[in-house]
């Protein structure tokens, strides 16, 4: 894996500052960090702490890259992905719902639906959609069923928001 190319500070600056903008409009609570450089994440990362303000957000350099490249998923889709992961974890309503019924498997797909639920904008939405579409039908479910599936878990989950 290659490095990302250097950055000055100022351009340091004004990513972290995009990316604290973004996860802050989608409600994000807790420490939110810039990292420059590539890993293997897809390009965000949270983190559960003992508190929720002290959850972490990490956004890597490849959601920049990622971000540029209008076929693959925006900063902000990225974002309200992590930001759904935050909501299962920490929302009492969707956190006592999932606990029964989600498995780890199962938590990437509820996450990308509550991304989808954060967006305002289409494309990110059919983004965390098919995301989500992908994610279960690894499961060995059809197309058609697995669609089925995530409308009754999109609906339930604007009940419990």
């Amino acid at each position: 894996m290659s490095s990302p190319r250097p950055l000055t500070d100022e351009e340091q600056q004004k990513r972290l500052d995009r990316v604290v903008a973004i996860a802050r409009r989608f409600g994000f609570v807790g420490r939110i960090e810039y990292r420059h450089v590539f890993t293997q994440s897809g390009g965000a990362q949270y983190g559960r702490a003992n508190v929720e303000e002290m959850d972490l957000l990490v956004v890597y350099a490849e959601a920049f890259e990622r971000d540029a490249d209008p076929n693959d998923f925006s900063l902000e889709a990225m974002i309200a992905h992590e930001r759904g992961h935050q909501l299962l974890a920490r929302h009492p309503r969707i956190s006592a719902w999932a606990s029964r019924r989600v498995s780890e498997r199962g938590e990437e797909v509820i996450a990308s639906l509550l991304g989808k639920l954060l967006c305002d904008n289409p494309r990110d939405r059919d983004t965390l959609m098919g995301k989500a579409s992908f994610e279960v039908m690894q499961y060995g479910m059809a197309a058609d069923v697995a669609s089925q599936r995530l409308e009754k878990f999109l609906t339930l989950l604007r009940a419990l928001l």
